[in-house]
């Protein structure tokens, strides 16, 4: 057996190995996006602005889409049904124009990189939504006073949100919500803004237990 006759039985032996073994999630999650895997890259750089003007443009596009819905009078259903529609014309066409609309045409290691580091945070993301409910499932069983207070409270609060403002504009502001998020948490805005609030609220809990023991 010469030398290439030796080297594709290896090749074969590897893929009839790898064949066998189960995929991880990492790799299965990148296997079901390697047709987006052009345009996930400068998705990504959108949604955590790498660039300055990128939040005034995600609020600008979701804020250009919400006039044309309002001017339009479209009803939800009608809505919700061009929505899908377009997601399917998008998942169907971005396999094949993906690298040509993004200029990526060869897949280096560093964007494999990226793109590894893409999944991972998606698979972070749907293992955070799975403990969300398993925690209030577990609450729902060990603690059903508190689960009971805590959903009708929320459902509550939003009942009474939704009646004081329109429906279309409450979906506005939770649309730019969701897409400015992934920005916010990347550029460590929260703990910016929302921690100088919470110093103050352990301060003013730290001086009523004080208060107490003088007491």
């Amino acid at each position: 057996m010469d030398y290439n006759q030796r080297k594709q039985f290896q090749q074969a032996a590897e893929t009839m190995y790898q064949s066998v073994l189960p995929e991880s999630p990492l790799q299965e999650m990148k296997r079901d996006l390697e047709g987006w895997r052009e345009v996930l890259l400068p998705l990504t750089s959108l949604l955590r602005w790498d660039k300055p003007f990128y939040p005034a443009f995600i609020a600008g596009i979701t804020t250009f889409l919400f006039l044309l819905i309002w001017f339009t009078g479209m009803s939800a259903v009608t809505t919700i049904s061009l929505f899908f529609l377009l997601v399917g014309v998008v998942d169907f066409i971005v396999p094949h124009l993906g690298p040509k609309v993004t200029g990526i045409t060869q897949w280096t290691g560093a964007e494999e990189t990226e793109f590894s580091a893409i999944c991972e945070h998606i698979l972070n993301i749907q293992k955070d939504i799975v403990d969300t409910w398993l925690g209030l499932s577990a609450m729902r069983q060990q603690n059903p006073k508190l689960f009971f207070f805590v959903i009708m409270g929320f459902l509550t609060t939003t009942a009474w949100i939704g009646n004081l403002f329109d429906n279309l504009f409450l979906t506005y502001l939770l649309v730019t919500f969701i897409l400015l998020l992934p920005g916010i948490r990347h550029n460590n805005m929260a703990n910016k803004y929302i921690q100088p609030l919470v110093n103050v609220l352990m301060k003013l809990r730290q001086g009523a237990k004080d208060k107490k023991k003088e007491i």
